[in-house]
């Protein structure tokens, strides 16, 4: 190829991304290096910065709400990384199934993400109204339904003065004879093909049922035992308006607000969960017709087969939690203002604050540039731990 096309391409070539590096370096680049140099500034209203050298970054360090903040976005991340993980590719695994109607669940589980983010923090504000919310109806209707069923076998009253009164005989009633017929239902068969009898199916779903009911009963039962006032604001609680932590004998668990900031996050992973599925479409049909040959269980192929596959999709998602959970900012934002009692006040906030109420913009860059480096720390981690776990076809 002559050298005037090959520049005559390589020009055509730039002209065409120009406009996309000029965006970046003006609107991103620029505010990202000015950021750095404004943290080593004092830069007050209506003057130009002052250059102070580290000083943000030394009152940064002995500042007790910066660290309540930071304590905050910890717990958070902690809690709402691994359970949007594991949720998403729970949704992903069952959407990845042979079922009907299965381009309209795709559709329902990706719409909360299309929506606005200030739409969202005002719905759920109405659904975590402890008078009128939605949440609070069906969570106190089931924990009523739990303390009636469990007031059968055990004296809730007394177990709550530290007696855990119990009758055995009641609580076995209707479990032992449902695992027993299941039991003696398991050899039952009809058919010369050897189909299952059905009464052996319903007799398993009993005993399953009846199991299920029991340990439900024994749980809330030890729950009013130990945990007497977690339990009695179980059935109510005041979400956005509640400093106290749950539950309350874990140190550094969250506070019921924090909790409702976890739960209501949980509304957009339908994102997470189709790239799963994607990746999930993927996967060679073969492996899973071997493992079925060599006789292995459900969970050994998801195990063994799929979450290797798929162990790349994992790892970015898990990166893009990362950096999604530490820059949360408008739903917290509009749904607590950090209240009650900063238990909600996330770092993004602290900076917000810093920067446009209280005109701190140079002490707002070093905490951005702190959040930024945590960020970018939590990343390598997370690269890092996958180096031996995350499987790349063709490597």
């Amino acid at each position: 190829m002559p050298l005037r096309t090959q520049t005559r391409q390589n020009l055509t070539g730039l002209g065409f991304v120009a406009p996309w590096l000029v965006a970046l370096a003006v609107f991103i680049g620029y505010p990202f290096l000015a950021g750095l140099t404004f943290s080593f500034c004092d830069f007050p209203p209506l003057k130009g910065p002052l250059f102070i050298g580290t000083e943000n970054y030394a009152e940064l360090l002995r500042d007790p709400v910066f660290h309540r903040t930071l304590g905050v976005t910890l717990v958070y991340a902690s809690v709402s990384i691994p359970l949007g993980v594991l949720l998403a590719l729970t949704l992903a695994l069952l959407l990845n199934s042979r079922i009907r109607g299965l381009a309209f669940y795709r559709v329902v589980f990706y719409l909360p993400h299309l929506v606005p983010t200030v739409v969202v923090a005002l719905l759920w504000l109405w659904i975590f109204n402890p008078k009128f919310g939605i949440l609070n109806l069906f969570l106190g209707a089931g924990m009523g339904a739990a303390r009636a069923w469990t007031d059968r076998f055990f004296d809730l009253e007394a177990a709550g003065r530290g007696v855990l009164a119990c009758r055995w005989w009641a609580l076995a009633l209707p479990t032992v004879p449902g695992i027993l017929f299941c039991v003696s239902a398991l050899p039952w068969r009809v058919g010369a093909g050897g189909g299952r009898n059905p009464v052996r199916l319903w007799l398993r779903v009993a005993a399953w049922v009846s199991a299920g009911l029991a340990c439900v009963s024994v749980l809330v039962a030890l729950g009013y035992r130990f945990l007497p006032r977690d339990m009695e604001k179980l059935a109510s609680p005041g979400w956005l308006s509640d400093a106290a932590s749950f539950p309350s004998v874990v140190p550094f668990a969250p506070a019921w607000a924090l909790w409702a900031i976890v739960i209501m996050g949980m509304w957009g992973v339908g994102q997470m969960a189709v790239i799963y599925l994607a990746k999930l479409q993927d996967v060679p049909f073969d492996l899973y017709e071997a493992a079925d040959m060599d006789g292995a269980s459900w969970w050994q192929k998801t195990r063994h087969i799929t979450v290797p596959l798929i162990s790349p999709v994992i790892l970015f998602n898990v990166v893009m939690a990362i950096i999604g959970t530490f820059q949360i900012f408008a739903e917290p934002y509009i749904m607590t203002r950090g209240g009650p009692e900063d238990k909600t006040r996330f770092v993004a906030m602290f900076i917000y604050d810093q920067a446009f109420q209280y005109q701190r913009v140079g002490y707002a860059s070093a905490v951005a540039w702190v959040l930024f480096l945590m960020i970018v720390a939590l990343t390598l981690v997370a690269f890092r731990v996958s180096r031996r776990h995350v499987y790349y076809a063709g490597r």
